[in-house]
């Protein structure tokens, strides 16, 4: 089985907005309609980037530009596709974007009884910036700054 992250593209919104459908009853994401994922490709503030197995799309992550930094909103896999890391493919695919960007830190917030999230972040040196309480369950806001994507990704050919 072949994985690769690529740019999201009109053609992939069924397929995320199935994948969102799936996912959001967890709670961790928001639901999706076909039409609003084509919107936020049509938006330029918005980046969205998906995860293939073989020509599956299995996942995505949906990323905005806030504040001149990258800012992942939602990340989501497939159920039965877990664990093979897909997550992690998506997050470095991120990376390499906000450095050819020349952005200077990826940030998000986690829920914090979201422990595999948690766990893939600081697995990629996503540091611990903040909790609050604002939101049920609380959160923690985690951050890559620029100086630590080298440390992630793969030196350039």
């Amino acid at each position: 089985m072949r994985m690769r992250a690529s740019r999201a593209t009109e053609g992939d919104a069924y397929a995320i907005a199935e994948i969102s459908s799936e996912v959001a009853e967890e709670g961790i994401v928001r639901e999706f309609k076909p039409e609003e994922v084509n919107g936020l490709l049509s938006n330029e503030g918005y980046y969205i980037v998906v995860g293939k197995l073989d020509e599956e799309v299995v996942g995505y992550v949906l990323s905005t530009y806030s504040w001149g930094k990258l800012h992942v909103l939602d990340i989501a896999v497939r159920k039965s596709k877990r664990r093979m890391g897909m997550g992690k493919m998506l997050v470095k695919h991120l990376i390499s974007h906000a450095v050819e960007r020349g952005l200077p830190e990826v940030y998000c917030e986690v829920k914090a009884k979201n422990i595999p999230a948690l766990n893939l972040f600081t697995s990629l040196g996503f540091k611990f910036k903040l909790f609050s309480t604002l939101v049920e369950g609380g959160f923690y806001g985690l951050y890559l700054p620029i100086q630590a994507f080298h440390e992630v990704l793969p030196p350039s050919r």
